[in-house]
């Protein structure tokens, strides 16, 4: 099968193979990670079995990186991406969104000695973030072109480049701290400023109108239900946040 005749259009044809192909972050706990025993594991992935179980259809999840994830959904490798994908304009060109179904900081992280009240006040620091990602666009747009920006493949090179010492900062989100403290316990770091919230959605090609319909009513149901809230506080700990109704520049539908 060509990699364009890969991905589904419709629900129909989803629950006609039996398997819903979700791409799913590998390197990024507790939102999509590989288990002990290898197995997908993480926020994002109990969302997606949540999903295939509602579809009546197995879920294969396929890991994927921040950088790459887009291209998997856009070359039919995956039927929808649940991949901690932030819903921006910029991303609403090229991908459909659903409503949101998680969402989260955009934060700087640094130790705890280090005075950042501003972002302007990292401009001479070693920032570490993940290539492509939500951090490095508001980094980038947010400091002088002369800024030492290192942009990293994923999210674990970039906690592993802070707790070196290769970079004296990072673009984070608020998960960041739970990932450090667990193989780092007892180290000096903390969030120093709050870049942005980040909102969550579904990824999709565009114009696949059935499935977006049937993604937003699986949201609105597994939310009304306290599915959701209850995969929120398993992997965050924290209660589940209310949604925006709306993202300027981001539609929810198909239009």
């Amino acid at each position: 099968m060509s990699p364009q005749r890969a991905g589904a259009q419709t629900i129909a044809e989803i629950k006609q193979r039996g398997i819903v192909r979700i791409g799913v972050l590998s390197e990024l706990p507790p939102w999509g990670f590989l288990d002990a025993s290898g197995k997908p594991a993480g926020y994002d992935v109990e969302v997606g079995e949540l999903l295939a179980k509602k579809m009546g259809v197995k879920a294969e999840f396929v890991g994927t990186t921040v950088a790459a994830r887009i291209a998997q959904v856009m070359t039919g490798k995956v039927d929808m991406l649940l991949a901690t994908m932030g819903m921006y304009p910029e991303r609403a060109k090229v991908v459909q969104f659903t409503e949101p179904y998680a969402g989260m900081k955009i934060i700087l992280l640094a130790k705890k000695g280090q005075t950042i009240e501003k972002l302007e006040d990292a401009a001479a620091l070693r920032i570490g973030v993940v290539r492509g990602g939500a951090q490095d666009i508001a980094i980038t747009n947010g400091l002088p072109k002369s800024a030492d920006i290192r942009r990293f493949d994923d999210d674990s090179a970039v906690i592993q480049a802070l707790i070196t010492g290769q970079v004296q900062a990072v673009g984070a989100n608020t998960t960041y701290m739970i990932n450090i403290n667990k193989i780092f316990p007892n180290n000096e770091f903390e969030q120093k400023l709050v870049l942005n919230e980040q909102w969550m959605g579904i990824a999709t090609k565009p114009g696949q109108k059935d499935l977006n319909v049937w993604l937003n009513t699986l949201i609105d149901e597994i939310r009304a239900s306290g599915e959701l809230a209850a995969v929120n506080k398993k992997w965050i700990d924290q209660p589940l946040p209310e949604f925006p109704t709306k993202i300027d520049g981001v539609p929810f539908t198909v239009q």
